[in-house]
């Protein structure tokens, strides 16, 4: 298990400056409650639909409206209710559904419930909270085992920032650090951008697994190389800060991990070959 949980990473609280509104702010829109009703014990299609926003999120104030930006400001604490009761109903209905379709059922209104959360809220929150909130679910979701949403829904939503069309497999060094880190490996977001690389190669390792466990396809092994060879580039590109030890930590782990297992059914050589490019960095 790698060191602190999941993704071993912390980001710093935000001290954002103060901003008052010109005149008395208007009540915050009210936290949804549909995630609280409907349990699973009920066959899968008794489940009621999850209800889409509605509102034009643009038009909508933004958090800085309604005061300073910490624990009381309402619509962070509205946005963080709706978050933990998401993820407080995927705790405990999860273990209920038992059939595959409760499961598919338990799956897509999950997925729908976070994606209707962030579409709500993600205009009108700053950057630097609406993606470290990112990351803090998608750590809570691996907890879960819940891969594929915190991949897609999370880590994926943070890399969006970012060109879509980068091949890791293909690029070296100098190209990963220019689209990811273009601000620099000094710049205040590139702790949280490993963290959702890292995150999102972590998720994506666990999903071949889940869907191959003795990655018997052609295709799980090619994956598994893939991202070896993302974890390459992250280690190599982290390795002289410092700070970004934990970085080093679990990418070793996780490397080892996946190495191991390719090992084990036939693919020495091609684990040999990607270990002397670590060898080299």
């Amino acid at each position: 298990m790698a060191a602190h949980g999941t993704c071993s990473f912390s980001p710093s609280n935000l001290s954002p400056t103060s901003v008052s509104p010109p005149g008395p702010p208007p009540t915050p829109p009210p936290t949804s409650t549909a995630i609280s009703k409907s349990p699973l014990e009920s066959k899968a299609s008794s489940l009621s639909p999850v209800p889409h926003s509605t509102c034009h999120e643009d038009s909508l104030p933004l958090a800085v409206f309604y005061g300073p930006l910490d624990a009381k400001n309402p619509l962070l604490v509205s946005c963080e209710k709706e978050i933990q009761e998401l993820l407080g109903f995927m705790k405990r209905k999860k273990a209920l559904a038992t059939t595959e379709e409760q499961k598919h059922e338990f799956h897509r209104r999950c997925a729908t419930s976070l994606f209707n959360i962030w579409t709500k809220y993600a205009p009108r929150l700053p950057a630097a909270y609406y993606n470290e909130k990112l990351l803090k679910v998608g750590d809570s979701l691996c907890e879960m085992k819940e891969y594929k949403l915190a991949l897609l829904q999370c880590y994926g939503r943070y890399l969006q920032q970012f060109t879509v069309n980068f091949d890791e497999h293909k690029a070296d060094v100098n190209e990963f650090k220019a689209v990811f880190f273009p601000k620099g490996l000094g710049d205040k977001t590139a702790a949280q951008t490993f963290h959702a690389l890292n995150g999102k190669n972590i998720c994506s390792y666990q999903l071949v697994c889940d869907s191959d466990t003795n990655l018997q396809n052609r295709e799980s092994v090619i994956h598994c190389l893939h991202i070896l060879s993302s974890l390459r580039l992250i280690m190599q590109v982290a390795l002289p800060q410092e700070h970004l030890c934990w970085i080093i930590f679990n990418g070793t782990i996780y490397i080892y991990t996946i190495c191991r297992k390719l090992m084990i059914i036939g693919h020495s050589s091609k684990v040999c070959n990607l270990l002397t490019k670590y060898l080299l960095m």
